[in-house]
């Protein structure tokens, strides 16, 4: 199946328009934290302050799968 992770702010939504196959939700949810780590490693400051963001992990058809609040992610 084919997912999307949308990165979605208090007033805007950065959608991700390419998407990767994943054969399930449980590599669906492994690549989402991958993207998390690769974000703060790519810019740590820019991770300190994530409330009221979230990367939602959509389908084809838009339906959010799960949701990963970004604010309370812990490194």
């Amino acid at each position: 199946m084919r997912v999307y992770f949308d990165l979605q702010g208090p007033q805007h939504t950065l959608p991700d328009v390419h998407g990767v196959e994943v054969p399930d939700l449980h590599q669906a949810r492994r690549v989402a934290f991958e993207m998390i780590q690769q974000l703060r490693e790519e810019d740590p400051s820019l991770a300190q302050d994530w409330s009221g963001w979230r990367l939602n992990v959509v389908d084809a058809a838009g339906v959010i799968l799960f949701a990963v609040n970004l604010g309370a992610v812990v490194q």
